[in-house]
């Protein structure tokens, strides 16, 4: 988790937004360990325009794309962030964040942010770890931690 928030820290200084997050774009760089991590596929990934402007493309995958893009009011790095928020919790938990019997229901529980902790599958996770999940997991990606900040948190220390 620590790599990908340094790649995304790093992207999002550039002004890249990768807008397709999800454990199958994340590769192992070595089979000699576990966190030299490398991010794939930037088929979907795209400059944040130099005049402030939002992103307006719908894209992502179902479960991992961030609200606001669903949402179509315009979206920036931060619809990243989410997405990692995601893999976070799919790593802790085992379970996705966003279930559904179809992608439409997946989309629309995706669409309200809604995340559910059931205490079968979280009571044994750190207060530290499920609270770096909720500030990731923000629907509203003002209120969302940055990647550096992510960084910083105390999970990590």
């Amino acid at each position: 988790m620590k790599n990908m928030l340094e790649a995304l820290k790093y992207m999002h200084f550039h002004k890249v937004v990768h807008r397709d997050l999800k454990p199958e774009n994340l590769i192992l760089a070595s089979k000699q360990n576990d966190y030299d991590l490398r991010i794939a596929d930037f088929g979907l990934a795209y400059f944040m325009p130099e005049n402030g402007d939002l992103l307006k493309l719908r894209c992502g995958s179902p479960g991992y794309v961030a609200p606001e893009l669903l949402e179509d009011v315009g979206y920036d790095e931060k619809a990243d962030i989410f997405s990692a928020g995601v893999i976070l919790y799919v790593l802790l938990s085992g379970r996705p964040a966003f279930r559904g019997y179809n992608i439409n229901e997946i989309l629309t529980k995706n669409k309200k942010g809604e995340v559910e902790y059931p205490a079968k599958f979280w009571d044994k996770i750190s207060d530290k770890a499920k609270d770096l999940v909720q500030l990731l997991l923000r629907k509203n990606p003002k209120e969302r931690i940055s990647a550096e900040d992510a960084l910083n948190h105390p999970w990590f220390h």
